[in-house]
């Protein structure tokens, strides 16, 4: 019950925050930029897959680039009135076990990471729709497939776990935005050095673009999920044990 309440308060809180308003904008900006691919290109190739080319650039861009700083900026957002407002003290003193409360932040960061994802999954089919309207020779690259976009949606967000569980950390550890963004950024602009490597395997920043990766994929489910279930344990352990927050 402690954690509903949590859960529920978290909730209201979101109409103070623009975190619910930013879900929105980066899946619309993914997909604004795969539809005037597919409008300015001017010739397909001849075994060209509408689908699967939508799909599969769409969620990489998202997973690489657009998520990482979405969560950043998201679990950033939900901590932000608590940090701006200086209610930690406040928060403490209720009887309610801090466990639940850092618990809510993590199950509503992942609600909303969540809903984004599967936002940039529904404007995948809007696109390819509107590319095979605007583009004769696509015409027939048949219905489009909602269930692989849709498994390939959950995937990557079940591997961002990881990712989320340590923005929530660091984002509840120090106010303001500058080390939660600086960490989003940094940890984005790494990956793209340790993609080719092998410890990009392992590296929690790129366990979402690894579901695209040949004999990566089962890794990173199992990295993404357990380490984000450790690292938001052993988190809310620190959380619990603090004096105060700063």
């Amino acid at each position: 019950m402690s954690l509903l309440r949590a859960l529920h308060a978290e909730l209201l809180k979101l109409k103070r925050t623009l975190a619910f308003r930013v879900i929105f904008v980066l899946p619309f900006l993914v997909a604004t930029l795969q539809f005037f691919i597919a409008w300015r290109t001017k010739r397909f190739a001849s075994d060209f897959n509408l689908w699967e080319t939508l799909q599969t650039s769409s969620l990489q861009i998202w997973a690489v680039f657009m998520m990482p700083l979405l969560i950043a900026l998201v679990t950033a957002l939900l901590n932000g009135i608590e940090h701006s407002d200086r209610q930690w003290k406040h928060i403490f003193a209720l009887p309610v076990p801090r466990y639940s409360i850092y618990f809510a932040k993590v199950i509503v960061a992942q609600g909303l990471i969540f809903i984004s994802t599967f936002i940039l999954a529904a404007l995948i089919v809007v696109v390819g729709f509107a590319a095979m309207y605007l583009r004769p020779e696509l015409a027939n690259s048949g219905p489009a497939p909602y269930g692989a976009i849709a498994k390939s949606a959950s995937l990557v967000w079940l591997a961002s776990w990881l990712i989320i569980a340590i923005h929530t950390w660091v984002s509840m550890r120090w106010a303001g935005f500058p080390i939660p963004l600086g960490t989003g950024i940094a940890g984005t602009f790494f990956a793209l050095f340790a993609a080719s490597a092998a410890v990009g395997k392992y590296y929690p920043w790129l366990l979402p673009m690894n579901i695209f990766l040949e004999g990566r994929a089962t890794t990173a489910i199992v990295l993404g999920v357990a380490g984000g279930i450790i690292a938001a344990v052993v988190g809310c352990w620190e959380f619990v044990r603090r004096d105060v927050l700063i």
